[in-house]
């Protein structure tokens, strides 16, 4: 079995305060969030929040990569969304292997290409794992470890 950190809530907090600072200088406070099921939707939900986002600035997009803990083969991506917003972000929890978020941006990129959409994509995560095969725009942490996050885990117990 893998060994495995535990990421609680108040880690989550101050990262999603440091990250989203971050973008702010960077990127500009976003239009949208695309949130990348399931583990983007703790993000997308603060950082709504943060920056004051209706419901109709976010989206969601179903990218699986993994069953349980073990990588699959191929990823399955669910529907691209339409996105009426210039300046959007793609938020998910972690950059593992990299190839969710990379065929997320490959398909937004192709569906809404920059010089006829004029939309500026930026990725954000909050674990970046060295030796993926892409490096999200923004992101807090590096790991080497499986991740629980409360999100996951806290209410299995129940």
């Amino acid at each position: 079995m893998k060994k495995t950190i535990y990421y609680g809530y108040a880690d989550f907090l101050e990262d999603m305060k440091l990250l989203s600072a971050r973008i702010e200088a960077e990127f500009g406070v976003p239009q949208a969030i695309v949130c990348i099921a399931r583990g983007g939707m703790c993000m997308s939900h603060f950082l709504a929040l943060k920056w004051n986002l209706r419901a109709e600035s976010i989206y969601t997009i179903n990218a699986t990569s993994y069953a349980n803990r073990e990588a699959k083969h191929s990823i399955t991506l669910g529907q691209i969304p339409h996105i009426e917003q210039n300046r959007v972000l793609i938020v998910d929890e972690i950059v593992d292997s990299g190839r969710s978020l990379s065929a997320v941006m490959h398909s937004l990129g192709k569906a809404y290409p920059r010089d006829k959409f004029g939309k500026d994509f930026a990725s954000a995560v909050i674990f970046q794992k060295s030796g993926a095969s892409v490096v999200a725009d923004f992101y807090v942490r590096e790991n080497k470890e499986w991740i629980d996050f409360f999100w996951e885990v806290d209410m299995l117990d129940y």
